[in-house]
């Protein structure tokens, strides 16, 4: 990735809950959030990262997290 997006501390979050392998509804009630929140993160996560689905927004996320350090 060119430039590499800048995700907020929340969507972070959500990122490293779901790479953790937990689904919505789980990362939800951590998150003591609604689901529809959290699926509202979700897709502005995967147009900040230019994904399409869960898989390829975990691995993009992954090469930011790289980028990082």
């Amino acid at each position: 990735m060119k430039n590499q997006p800048k995700l907020t501390q929340k969507e972070e979050k959500i990122m490293l809950l779901i790479k953790g392998g937990l689904i919505n509804k789980e990362v939800a009630m951590v998150l003591e959030r609604s689901p529809e929140t959290v699926k509202y993160h979700l897709k502005r996560i995967y147009k900040k990262l230019e994904a399409g689905n869960r898989v390829e927004a975990i691995n993009k996320f992954n090469e930011t997290i790289k980028f990082k350090r």
